[in-house]
């Protein structure tokens, strides 16, 4: 059957999402871009929103390079609400020799590096106190962004080139025909839209939605919590400031506009704890909060007089080794439909080139501009995962 006057559904509008179905209206293809509720009003309104490049992986850290040139000069499509800010990573000896090839791996792919020892460090960055640490890289190029308005202009731009929108609409089930290929998107009103192909970037509801369509389909993933601090930083130390990974203590420090301050944390602990997407906690407990509290003012002494602002708990779509699954299901007997889910943490800042890498394999393109195959679902069985070289560490990967 041709399905070739039939749109490419892509079900979820978070930063990946939007990204790939701009990406395929970009190439001409027509699209039809579904959510349950609006552009980024599921967990990539609660990013942390950090853009770098400090990846383990030679594959993830090209991507990185890519989506941070993009979201640097975001102008063409919208949006992006970049803050150079500068990012640094802090080690102590025990990941010094690590840190140190990564660094060296990175200078070669192009990333803008410096290492640095300590003295040096503290020199460049006198707010920070480095006690513990032997080895720094900075990446001067880094920052963050706004992951709500990438989102939706990415979105924006999708339907200026033509793409279709199903908003606050919930898909229950995809539909397939008798030969287990993609057929048409159910809605939970019973209503139902024919598409040629699907893309789930639904995140940590994805098993729920295979689950409807096929009882035995399920992947590899699940849902964690993860809490994040929000302080309010005294005056003197307001504006843009340095973002700090203290892989010692396993934390992140992101000054965020003129004087909030997030702390979020880089404990894989809280990444293996598995939790139910619908009842994911609301409140961060008190222990994360004295503990982010007293991590933040040791390592930035003027935090000792930030002010708790409020808290919040976000969701991460996790995989065993911590990157995401891009292939087509038709191993799980799904033809035509593909996934872009367990994203583990890195999805927006990576939405550039993963929107990219979705778009050119839904599309039938050969030519790849990121190699799909790393990020395959057979890697699970295989045993080809893609581990972080940094132990114990999480999301850094």
């Amino acid at each position: 059957m041709d399905h070739s006057d039939k749109p490419i559904a892509v079900i979820g509008a978070g930063s990946t999402g939007s990204s790939v179905a701009y990406h395929l209206a970009k190439m001409g293809r027509k699209v039809l871009l579904v959510d349950m509720g609006q552009p980024a009003s599921g967990t990539t309104s609660r990013s942390t929103a950090l853009v770098r490049t400090h990846y383990s992986n030679e594959i993830v850290a090209r991507m990185a390079v890519y989506s941070l040139g993009v979201l640097r000069n975001f102008g063409k499509i919208g949006q992006s609400g970049f803050v150079n800010s500068g990012m640094v990573f802090l080690g102590d000896h025990s990941l010094k020799d690590g840190m140190e090839r990564i660094s060296s791996s990175l200078s070669k792919l192009g990333v803008k590096t410096e290492s640095l020892d300590p003295i040096a460090a503290a020199e460049r960055f006198p707010d920070l106190d480095f006690s513990g640490i032997d080895f720094v890289d900075f990446e001067p190029e880094s920052g963050y962004a706004d992951s709500v308005g990438v989102a939706t202009s990415y979105a924006s731009k999708a339907r200026q080139l033509g793409a279709e929108e199903i908003f606050g609409a919930l898909v229950r089930r995809l539909e397939l025909d008798a030969a287990g290929r993609m057929h048409s998107i159910e809605f939970v009103d019973g209503s139902s839209i024919h598409c040629s192909k699907a893309v789930l970037c639904t995140n940590v509801w994805t098993n729920s939605l295979l689950g409807n369509t096929k009882h035995d389909a399920s992947l590899p993933m699940w849902a964690s919590a993860h809490p994040v601090a929000v302080l309010r930083r005294p005056k003197g130390y307001e504006g843009v400031r340095v973002i700090v990974a203290d892989l010692e203590n396993k934390t992140y420090y992101k000054p965020e506009g003129k004087s909030l301050f997030l702390v979020g944390s880089l404990d894989p602990k809280i990444d293996q704890k598995k939790i139910d997407p619908e009842n994911c906690p609301s409140d961060v407990s008190f222990e994360f909060l004295s503990f982010y509290a007293e991590s933040a003012s040791r390592r930035i002494p003027a935090m000792k007089d930030g002010v708790l602002h409020s808290s919040y708990i976000g969701m991460y779509d996790m995989t065993p080794d911590q990157h995401p699954i891009v292939d087509e299901l038709s191993e799980m007997g799904l033809e035509n439909v593909y996934c872009c889910v367990g994203l583990s943490g890195h999805g927006f800042k990576l939405c550039p080139a993963l929107g990219l890498m979705v778009a050119e394999i839904a599309a039938g393109s050969t030519n790849h501009t990121f190699d799909p195959s790393y990020f395959a679902l057979s890697r699970f069985t295989t045993g080809r995962l893609l581990q972080s070289k940094y132990v114990n560490i999480g999301t850094i990967a």
